[in-house]
């Protein structure tokens, strides 16, 4: 019996990493989640009695665990798991409507300061933002040499596939000079550019700093627009 539930789990599984939630019904999206805490019980029967106990999800989610555990098959431990999603569910909410934004270059300017401060080597920081510029993610490359460090486009390009973004901002140091970019910062960037520019994303700025908290806005030296007209991107 343990097989064929594993097996039904398996399907499961992997129809949600195909195709997420949309297609499953109520008792499935529980059954899914339950079987995460209830290894070896027949999940469907206890999504199924859960919902005919409170009549939909939404009131599933709003019950508290004393409520929950009356349900045949809800231990205390699962009912703290199941109650707990409408709270991590509230502070996410809470979260986003905190979202960094980076619509403008003080802003900008601000948020990289916080993350360049005390690097001792070359260090680049992507930071991939929404069509209404708010980060979504960052990601970090570094190296063990002051002057270099290798960053694979083709990463930062899926990873922006990945997140759905509408746009990335680039940071890097220069912790031992100035911040004027090297020909190397110059033909990385509009290697990037071009490339963000095939999937319809959009390279905002590429700012270098110092360790003099000086830095160099490749989009306020008008270097992305020239980019830009040298190959008639829109």
């Amino acid at each position: 019996m343990t097989g064929v539930n594993e097996g039904h789990r398996q399907r499961l599984r992997n129809r949600m990493l195909k195709e997420g939630l949309d297609n499953f019904q109520d008792h499935e999206i529980l059954e899914f989640l339950l079987f995460q805490y209830i290894p070896r019980k027949d999940t469907n029967k206890i999504a199924h009695n859960l919902l005919k106990k409170f009549g939909s999800l939404g009131n599933v989610f709003n019950a508290n665990p004393e409520q929950l555990m009356m349900v045949d098959g809800i231990s205390q431990v699962t009912a703290c798991n199941i109650a707990i999603i409408k709270e991590v569910w509230r502070r996410y909410k809470r979260d986003e409507s905190f979202k960094i934004s980076l619509s403008k270059l003080s802003s900008i300017i601000k948020y990289a300061q916080q993350l360049m401060d005390e690097s001792g080597v070359e260090r680049v920081v992507v930071v991939y933002v929404d069509g209404g510029t708010n980060f979504l993610f960052k990601d970090e490359f570094s190296s063990n040499n002051p002057q270099y460090v290798d960053v694979d486009i083709k990463e930062i390009i899926a990873t922006s596939v990945r997140l759905k973004a509408a746009g990335i901002v680039l940071f890097h140091c220069h912790p031992h000079g100035q911040c004027a970019p090297s020909q190397s910062d110059l033909a990385f960037t509009e290697k990037l550019y071009l490339a963000l520019a095939s999937i319809d994303n959009v390279l905002l700025d590429h700012i270098i700093f110092n360790s003099r908290s000086q830095f160099y806005s490749f989009h306020k030296e008008r270097i992305l627009e020239i980019i830009a007209d040298k190959y008639k991107i829109q």
